[in-house]
């Protein structure tokens, strides 16, 4: 498992050597077996990553192309928001936080995979919390305790 690469990959959930859905399930496996020890990951989405897997696996199925990152596990890092998921910036102050909306790089990643006439970027209201994502995680740490 881990010498997949990105083009690997997609690679074998098109030839559907493996399904997206597998692959995730894999890979939450080994997250609950090694998170106890390394704290790496701070909240987990099982239900939005089966649902995204699920979708790819219909794209395969219906010979539709893939997405470049069709099936890559992504972990998005805790100070970048993401809609309806609590976002803390490792922060106690946050630590109940949850965006009412995806940060500028989930928005272009979503939109990315739209067809180009379709390819517009939100705007997010620019406040404290989305300033916040472009400086240093060192910044937050300080601001921490």
């Amino acid at each position: 498992m881990s010498a997949w690469t990105i083009q690997s990959v997609r690679e074998a959930i098109a030839a559907k050597n493996v399904s997206a859905r597998e692959l995730a399930a894999e890979f939450y496996k080994r997250i609950e077996e090694r998170n106890p020890v390394l704290n790496a990951f701070l909240i987990l989405c099982p239900d939005r990553a089966s649902a995204q897997a699920q979708r790819i696996d219909g794209l395969v199925a219906a010979k539709k192309p893939l997405p470049p990152l069709a099936g890559v596990p992504v972990a998005v890092k805790d100070v970048i928001s993401t809609r309806g998921i609590r976002t803390t910036c490792g922060s106690k102050i946050l630590e109940n936080h949850i965006p009412a909306y995806d940060a500028m790089s989930r928005a272009v990643r979503a939109a990315a995979r739209r067809p180009p006439w379709q390819r517009v970027l939100p705007l997010p209201p620019l406040g404290r919390i989305q300033a916040a994502q472009s400086v240093s995680p060192a910044l937050f740490a300080a601001f921490r305790r």
